[in-house]
C-alpha cells in the first residue's frame, strides 16, 4: 500500500521509532528513556527537571567518529591523527565505519550523545535501505560554529543549490529553500517539537531558525552522503 504521508512525516516517524525517539518516562531520565542528550542546552528548555539530560548510569557520551573521517581526502596530519599513518582506509571505507557507528547505536538502548552523536546516528537511519528517502537522494551533514567555543551539528536534506563539497562554508539557513528540511532530534527531544523542521519559506520554524543563526559566524558542509539502496534496513524500536 502506497504511504500518502509527507517525505517529512515519514522520517520523523523513522527518527522517533529508533533509539533516539523512545519518550521519557516518569521518573525524567529513567531507565525507559531511550538516548541521554550529555549536552541539554538551557536556552532550548530551562525546565531542569523536565527535559532530556545526562544519565546517572552512563555519564559519559558514547565518543562519536570525527567528521574529518568524511573527508574525501586526508592530510597526512589527519592520517596520523586517526592512526592510519600512510595509508588511510579509502573514502567510502571510512563513510562505511561513520554509518555502521549510527546505525549500531540506532538500535541500542540507553544511548548517550551530544548533537555530533545525533547526527551519525539520523544518517545512519537515512541511509539504511528502508529510509523513507528515495534512492539517490542526498544528504548534508552541515556543521554550525557559534563563537569561538560553541556550536552544532544536523542533518540537512534538499537543501537548494548544494554544490558546496565538503569543507566549504554555505548560505544561511534562510536561503535553503522552500523544499530543505532539517532533521534534528537533539533539538527536537529539548523544545517539544517535531524532528523534521523547515527553515525557509512559510512553513519555516522561526525559533529553531533563530536558535541556528544565533551569534553563528560559520555554517558550512561537514560530509555529503547519498542514498544507494544498498546498506542494510534498520528495524524500528519502540518503547511500548
Amino acid at each position: 500500500m502506497t504511504d500518502t504521508r509527507s517525505l517529512e512525516e515519514q522520517i520523523a516517524e523513522r527518527v522517533q521509532a529508533s533509539s533516539l525517539g523512545i519518550a521519557v518516562r516518569e521518573p525524567v531520565n529513567g531507565p525507559c528513556q531511550g538516548v541521554y542528550i550529555d549536552n541539554p542546552y538551557s536556552a532550548i528548555n530551562p525546565d531542569v527537571e523536565h527535559r532530556f539530560g545526562r544519565s546517572k548510569q552512563h555519564p559519559r557520551p558514547d565518543r562519536t567518529p570525527s567528521p574529518t573521517i568524511l573527508k574525501p581526502e586526508l592530510t597526512e596530519w589527519e592520517a596520523k591523527a586517526f592512526g592510519y599513518d600512510n595509508a588511510p582506509p579509502p573514502y567510502e571505507e571510512r563513510v562505511n565505519a561513520y554509518l555502521q557507528w549510527g546505525a549500531d547505536r540506532a538500535v541500542r538502548q540507553p544511548f548517550t550523545g551530544v548533537c555530533e552523536s545525533f547526527v551519525c546516528v539520523t544518517m545512519a537511519i537515512l541511509m539504511a535501505k528502508n529510509s523513507p528517502l528515495p534512492t539517490g537522494a542526498r544528504a548534508e551533514y552541515i556543521g554550525v560554529v557559534q563563537g569561538l567555543m560553541t556550536g552544532h551539528a544536523i542533518v540537512v536534506v534538499n537543501r537548494a543549490n548544494a554544490t558546496q563539497r565538503t569543507g566549504e562554508a554555505v548560505p544561511s539557513p534562510t536561503a535553503w529553500g522552500d523544499d530543505c528540511f532539517v532533521v534534528d532530534q537533539w533539538y527536537a527531544l529539548q523544545a517539544g517539537t517535531s524532528p523534521v523542521l523547515h527553515v525557509a519559506g512559510p512553513h519555516a520554524d522561526q525559533a529553531y531558525v533563530s536558535f541556528l543563526t544565533d551569534k553563528t559566524n560559520r555554517t558550512y558542509v561537514c560530509g555529503v552522503f547519498t542514498k544507494d539502496g544498498r546498506r542494510p534496513p534498520i528495524a524500528a524500536r519502540r518503547q511500548g
